[in-house]
């Protein structure tokens, strides 16, 4: 897992006036908070702050959940499927914080609890200043958040383990803020194009139009054209009326 940092979406006028992430953007005057990004959300959001990707396989959007948010969903996993261990790792974060120390949540290991094969029902943790080998189960970073996951999708919730998968944990208690990021990428596809103009100083301006916020990603990363040569709007499309209408001029 990742170092983790606080998440807020901070989307500024910029976005509200129709100019893209590439594009010069200017001082945000409006913060909305959301559970999860969209692909276009995340390519404006102007911080350092990590966040979870999750593909959904249905829509084949990417939704990309803030790191706070995603460990929330995993506390709430251990608390359904390993009550002691989510006891102990809840006590491990607040000393962490406290002290501004990294701490671990060992297994009190004996010599009839196999190392990562965990066939008992019911092992014991304990926090700890110190690692145990194969026997420490998670660390706690001083910002509270849990980091080494040992188990895959796949994995999760099987008889004896202890440790759990981050990414089914996610996709299993975040599946209400999933589907709505995902309706909201659905929606902007549906309602709007990405209208590109490229003009070199030798040639004739040309235009571009993507469909989807991932098409016009991909193309921005194959060229990288600056923001004097390319310019990006994007437009919103009324079928019947006009192909395009400026969302800027709206």
């Amino acid at each position: 897992m990742k170092k983790i940092l606080l998440s807020i979406l901070i989307v500024g006028s910029a976005y509200a006036e129709g100019i893209p992430p590439h594009a010069e953007m200017k001082k945000p005057t409006k913060v909305f908070e959301h559970a999860g990004l969209t692909r276009e959300e995340i390519a404006m959001h102007r911080s350092s702050e990590d966040h979870f990707p999750v593909n959904d396989i249905i829509s084949k959007e990417t939704v990309f959940i803030p790191m706070t948010k995603a460990m929330g969903y995993f506390v709430k996993s251990l608390d359904y499927y390993n009550r002691n261990l989510a006891i102990e790792t809840k006590k491990a974060i607040k000393i962490a914080k406290e002290t501004g120390k990294i701490v671990y949540v060992n297994i009190v290991a004996g010599s009839d609890i196999p190392e990562h094969r965990f066939g008992a029902r019911n092992n014991v943790y304990k926090v700890d200043d110190f690692p145990n080998g194969q026997f420490t189960i998670f660390y706690i970073n001083p910002y509270g958040m849990i980091s080494k996951d040992h188990y895959e999708c796949g994995e999760y919730g099987k008889l004896g383990r202890d440790g759990v998968s981050f990414q089914h944990a996610v996709k299993t208690f975040g599946s209400v803020d999933i589907r709505k990021t995902v309706e909201r990428a659905k929606k902007s596809n549906k309602d709007y194009d990405w209208e590109v103009i490229v003009k070199f100083p030798d040639m004739k301006p040309t235009i571009r139009i993507f469909d989807t916020y991932e098409k016009y990603e991909q193309w921005f990363n194959r060229t990288r054209l600056p923001s004097n040569v390319a310019t990006v709007k994007k437009v919103r499309v009324k079928v019947g009326l006009e192909d395009i209408v400026e969302l800027t001029n709206k």
